[in-house]
């Protein structure tokens, strides 16, 4: 949700030649006017001598879809291209503009990650599972089983379990500098059988405690989600 002047301008300018833009707002001059994408980088909430830091690595993102609503502000969809390192930053204000590199990915095909990346995508399943049935949720066929998990390959589905820790940005951020698939995914397999292991004591030791003639857990029926997927953050976006 974009709702702060400067950033109206830089979205109104990215997406410029979209239906809905604020065309006064749109800034023709820039080299990123209708290009759709700005660079986003975690800032730590402390701060040293009064400044934040600034994670060097962040992501390279695309508007796929926004919405203007009525008092100003801009709902967008976003998804992540590609990660990039900041080699120096170009101007910090209104909107930080830097020079960046991008970051090559590496290679995700071969037996061992495969197996590893099939074994982090059961663990998942699992959580998401356990997490319906451990808050007596209800979900649809689509929260227990993302299509994600059988479209991804390795690499990408790295990233995208990523999201999941949306609540941990430091362990997004650990993740997202992460140059190997395989040790970005060591690093969540071990996260999720940790989570596993938490949420099925915690079913076990609820199930035991049932009050007698109270049923027990059920099978959810329908729709709600479990771990959140979203990519949205509460910092304000970094261009890059």
């Amino acid at each position: 949700m974009i709702f702060e002047a400067r950033y109206r301008v830089l979205f109104n300018t990215i997406l410029a030649g979209g239906k809905g833009v604020e065309e006064g707002l749109v800034q023709t001059d820039s080299p990123f006017c209708g290009t759709r994408r700005f660079g986003m980088c975690y800032v730590d909430g402390r701060s040293e001598g009064g400044v934040q830091r600034m994670a060097s690595i962040g992501t390279a993102l695309e508007v796929e879809d926004f919405a203007h609503v009525q008092d100003g502000r801009i709902l967008i969809t976003c998804k992540g291209r590609e990660r990039f390192r900041i080699l120096s930053i170009v101007r910090e204000r209104p909107i930080m503009i830097a020079e960046v590199e991008e970051l090559a990915e590496d290679e995700d095909e071969g037996e061992q990650v495969t197996a590893l990346a099939r074994e982090v995508a059961d663990l998942l399943r699992s959580t998401i599972r356990l997490n319906v049935k451990l808050n007596n949720l209800e979900a649809t066929e689509d929260t227990l089983e993302p299509q994600e998990l059988s479209d991804l390959g390795p690499r990408d589905l790295s990233y995208w379990i990523a999201t999941f820790f949306q609540d941990i940005k430091v362990l997004q951020q650990s993740l997202l500098e992460e140059d190997s698939t395989l040790k970005r995914l060591t690093r969540e397999k071990e996260i999720l059988s940790d989570t596993v292991r938490y949420y099925s004591a915690t079913v076990a030791l609820k199930s035991l405690s049932t009050t007698p003639g109270e049923p027990a857990y059920e099978p959810p029926s329908s729709s709600s989600s479990a771990p959140k997927a979203d990519k949205a953050s509460d910092e304000p976006p970094k261009e890059a």
